[in-house]
């Protein structure tokens, strides 16, 4: 696959996520799929799930050719009513995701937790727009998260246009000195 045009945010984000050859990794909120397709690069597989079928068609002519490959698999649907299939995730990724700092939205949590590989990780990714938003962000995440046993591992800080980006990786706690 080519060099994919991305914005500097998802470009960073992908910087962060590093997926490694072979591992697994589900994007909720995929989008139009620009993040799916840096993260195709290095993995052996990706699945992206959005609840647009409109996004997800865009993702899908953006993917088309890893879509064929079989390296990318893509679902119009809420996370809790994907098919994610029976296999693991080595990383679970989104960015600006609501779901995953919303405490009304505790069962995208349950899912992840769920699909998540033992020794697996998840950056949830965001843009500070605003002052406090990050502190915020992080701590919703940090308790929703560490209700289903997985601990912070590191914050990490991009400063990307249009905003600044921040991203939570989490772990479970036997791998949080991985980071």
């Amino acid at each position: 696959m080519g060099a994919v045009a991305a914005s500097a945010r998802l470009s960073w984000a992908a910087g962060v996520v590093a997926p490694r050859p072979g591992e697994r990794v589900l994007e909720v909120g995929c989008g139009h799929g620009v993040l799916v397709a840096l993260l195709a690069e290095r993995a052996a597989e990706v699945v992206g799930v959005d609840r647009s079928p409109t996004m997800v068609t865009a993702a899908g002519r953006r993917n088309h050719a890893a879509v064929e490959a079989g390296r990318v698999r893509l679902q119009a649907a809420a996370l809790h009513e994907a098919d994610l299939g029976p296999h693991p995730f080595d990383v679970v990724v989104s960015f600006n995701v609501r779901a995953l700092s919303d405490p009304a939205q505790a069962v995208t949590w349950d899912v992840v937790s769920r699909v998540l590989a033992p020794a697996g990780r998840v950056v949830v990714a965001f843009s500070v727009m605003a002052p406090g938003v990050e502190d915020d962000v992080v701590a919703a995440v940090a308790r929703l998260a560490g209700d289903r046993g997985l601990v912070v591992a590191a914050v990490h800080r991009g400063e990307t246009a249009p905003f600044a980006s921040a991203a939570v990786e989490l772990h479970h706690p036997a791998d949080a000195d991985r980071g």
